[in-house]
């Protein structure tokens, strides 16, 4: 569909996200969500690409929109790699993290997926992405939840392809992402798998919370027998 089609989906998930990050405010959100690729029609970043979203926060802030909005139109590719700087403006948090679900909820539920070293759309990325912002601002955020939401707004769209997000096959893409994120930083693979292995776990935050409860045991006397 059409730029304007995706925003209007981010924008319902950005409503949606933002009553689960404090300071988000929806109005704020919407407007944001609503200019987040206003830039691209433009024939600056036609010309140049790599300016799409700085020169959204100046087209927003020429045309007086508030600062929290035209700071959103800039961050939300971010973060976009692992030395990427990750947002924490609330209202810039909740549209990042839409743009990049509905990113991977369009592909998955086409059936687009990575394979092998090959990710010409970069989906490992905005996986790491969304893990970040999550992570870095302590976000409870129920994914499977936020992924089936995604998912229905694709299959409200009247020309889109027969669209059947398995939020579970995506979780499992997650639990991947998690695992290179985690292992820089010396967490034992093995201990993610138990816990993903233990309901299904879809809270980041409380996932790592039980990874490192899970790891204080084991290192313990009664861990080890």
């Amino acid at each position: 569909g059409s730029d304007f089609e995706k925003v209007e989906r981010i924008g319902k998930l950005a409503a949606d996200l933002s009553q689960l990050i404090a300071g988000a405010e929806q109005a704020l959100v919407g407007r944001a969500a609503l200019l987040c690729k206003a830039d691209l029609s433009t024939e600056m970043v036609g010309e140049f690409p790599e300016l799409q979203g700085i020169m959204g926060r100046y087209y927003a802030a020429a045309d007086g929109e508030k600062a929290e909005v035209a700071a959103a139109v800039a961050e939300h590719y971010s973060p976009q790699g692992p030395n990427d700087t990750c947002p924490t403006a609330p209202v810039s948090v909740a549209v990042a993290l839409a743009d990049k679900i509905d990113t991977l909820a369009g592909f998955f539920g086409i059936n687009e997926k990575p394979t092998g070293s090959k990710d010409p759309y970069a989906l490992r990325r905005a996986a790491l992405g969304i893990i970040r912002l999550i992570i870095e601002n302590d976000l409870r955020i129920p994914l499977i939840d936020i992924f089936d939401k995604a998912d229905f707004a694709y299959a409200k769209t009247s020309h889109a392809p027969e669209v059947s997000l398995q939020s579970g096959g995506l979780l499992s893409f997650f639990a991947e992402r998690l695992k290179v994120h985690l292992r820089k930083k010396g967490v034992r693979h093995d201990h993610i798998d138990a816990v993903f292995a233990l309901d299904g776990e879809d809270d980041l935050v409380r996932l790592l919370a039980r990874v490192e409860a899970l790891g204080r045991f084991l290192d313990s006397d009664d861990g080890a027998n």
